[in-house]
């Protein structure tokens, strides 16, 4: 008989903590038995390897999932399945449960970002951007390489809209949930064309240099990316005239929301923003919208729980 692991050696603190909440989720709220991870042990956070529902808090973001793998391998990307659909600690899950629902509801997608944005959004629209297209809210979405940074950046989730007084706005999404920023290996060829970017985009002299560590570095090539789409089209008309990179992370994600603060301090006249929003903070409003208040609770309870639903920390911003 297999043994249900909610423990491995190699956790840390937060590790353990959400594999233990997952792994109780599972059991108590989804009533499933274990699954394996690529290495064959049964970890309380993984799903029967078939399933390819249970990962999503809705049905609508689980029939998203499975159509948006078919698009991303057709456009040449990669999406680890695993992580998708068996692995309760990704979050990558996440940002499906989150993005694909509010997908399939755009009037209550608008309101939610209205109020985490403090924008007014009028709507969400379809945006061809070079030879791919957002079709309102996008997850795993990339564009053409070649046309912007070249180096393989995607973003996790994108969004597409206008505000009320008719400027295009785009919202690029960067999902976290125990993992942290990535750590790039250092390549000068890189380094010249970050640095490059940067100050084409009106950062200040020193912006690259201090934030080219891995504290950061992920971070800044994701707004620069969604600087180089925001851009797309012409100088004089470019495709959105806003836009914004959003982290969406644990509301103790320190490391998250330092990150959000070093970069919002050396934007200088970047146009693209950057801003820090907690699970709870998230939970918190969407269940303020009166066609996501379920949806909301459960979120609440799988990725916040009890103890820090309320939770709004002073530098969530």
């Amino acid at each position: 008989m297999s043994v249900d692991i909610m423990d491995v050696a190699s956790d840390n603190a937060v590790t353990r903590r959400e594999r233990r909440r997952q792994s109780a989720y599972r059991e108590q709220v989804l009533d499933l038995p274990a699954g394996t991870d690529r290495r064959g042990r049964t970890l309380g956070n993984y799903l029967p390897a078939d399933d390819r529902r249970s990962n999503f808090l809705s049905d609508e973001a689980a029939q998203y999932a499975a159509a948006r793998v078919d698009v991303v391998q057709r456009e040449g990307g990669q999406l680890e399945q695993t992580r998708l659909f068996t692995n309760m600690l990704s979050s990558m899950p996440l940002c499906f449960t989150v993005f694909g629902h509010l997908r399939a509801h755009p009037a209550a997608a608008v309101s939610l970002l209205s109020v985490l944005l403090q924008r007014e959004l009028a709507g969400l629209d379809r945006v061809a951007v070079g030879d791919r297209g957002i079709d309102g809210i996008e997850c795993e979405w990339a564009p053409a390489r070649k046309e912007h940074l070249n180096d393989g950046s995607a973003f996790d989730a994108v969004v597409a809209g206008r505000t009320v007084d008719g400027r295009r706005l785009l919202i690029a999404v960067e999902a976290k949930y125990i993992d942290t920023f990535s750590r790039d290996p250092v390549d000068e060829e890189k380094d010249r064309k970050y640095r490059r970017f940067c100050a084409n985009f009106g950062m200040p002299g020193e912006a690259f240099d201090a934030l080219k560590g891995s504290a950061t570095r992920q971070l800044l090539r994701n707004v620069l990316l969604t600087e180089s789409v925001r851009r797309s089209g012409s100088a004089a008309e470019p495709l959105f005239d806003e836009a914004i990179t959003v982290v969406l992370a644990r509301d103790d994600d320190r490391a998250a929301q330092d990150a959000v603060t070093a970069l919002d301090g050396l934007r200088g006249d970047l146009v693209t923003g950057v801003r820090y929003v907690g699970h709870g903070r998230f939970a918190n409003a969407a269940a303020s919208i009166p066609e996501l208040a379920e949806w909301a609770g459960r979120f609440r309870r799988r990725y916040v729980g009890p103890a820090e639903s309320s939770v709004v920390l002073p530098t969530d911003r």
